[in-house]
């Protein structure tokens, strides 16, 4: 039985569902990741850019970033098919969103839309996880288990913890927006999109080190 340790930054990337990608494929994972926070990443820069050079009314600042962000998402669900024959669920999940929020936000020049969004898209994937393990099955593993292999009983487990972590993310995300000005919102959107998966990852690192598969044949060789 070897004792061999997984790698630390491969697992953090293997166990993230949001940036998850292959080692060994470093322009591929360039593009998965542009791909799936391209229209993160836009909609902050216009933002930005915006209130910054006061391109428009400060007040329409968020109007335009909303925009932008469901273009962009467009543009990455279409770019995922081309260009890595997939389907970004990220992007989708976003464009189903944004379009209709962006609309609304739009319509209405009202940027509380944009902003419950994120709370909502948050909400659903913490109740879709918990639901689903309700029902006995395991999204995660069906997600991850290519890459990180872990024992069965440790699924369940990291189910709850990755709905917990959204549920938080809505609760915390509700209160920012609530409080603070839209710069220090969309500066959370931002960072808690793109990092928080990647620090939950991180903290979770005891719990993989526990419950990881070491494939056999990978012994350090010290005999060798």
């Amino acid at each position: 039985m070897s004792d061999k340790k997984p790698d630390l930054p491969e697992t953090v990337m293997e166990a993230n569902p949001d940036v998850a990608a292959k080692a060994g494929e470093p322009q591929q994972n360039y593009v998965k990741m542009a791909v799936d926070y391209g229209p993160v990443i836009l909609f902050g820069l216009t933002f930005f850019a915006c209130s910054v050079f006061k391109l428009v009314p400060r007040t329409d600042a968020l109007i335009w970033a909303s925009g932008v962000l469901a273009g962009a998402s467009v543009v990455a669900v279409a770019a995922g098919l081309v260009l890595e024959k997939r389907i970004a669920w990220i992007g989708l999940t976003t464009a189903l969103l944004a379009v209709p929020f962006a609309v609304l936000t739009v319509v209405f020049r009202n940027g509380i839309f944009i902003k419950i969004k994120m709370t909502i898209i948050d909400v659903l994937i913490g109740t879709v996880l918990l639901g689903a393990l309700a029902m006995k099955k395991q999204p995660l593993k069906a997600l991850l288990g290519e890459g990180l292999k872990l024992k069965d009983e440790a699924w369940p487990r990291l189910t709850v913890y990755y709905a917990l972590f959204y549920y938080a993310m809505a609760a915390i995300n509700e209160v920012v927006w609530r409080t603070q000005t839209e710069g220090v919102w969309v500066t959370w959107k931002m960072a808690s999109m793109v990092g928080g998966p990647i620090v939950l990852a991180i903290c979770l690192l005891p719990f993989f080190m526990k419950y990881m598969i070491v494939p056999e044949g990978t012994d350090d060789k010290r005999g060798a």
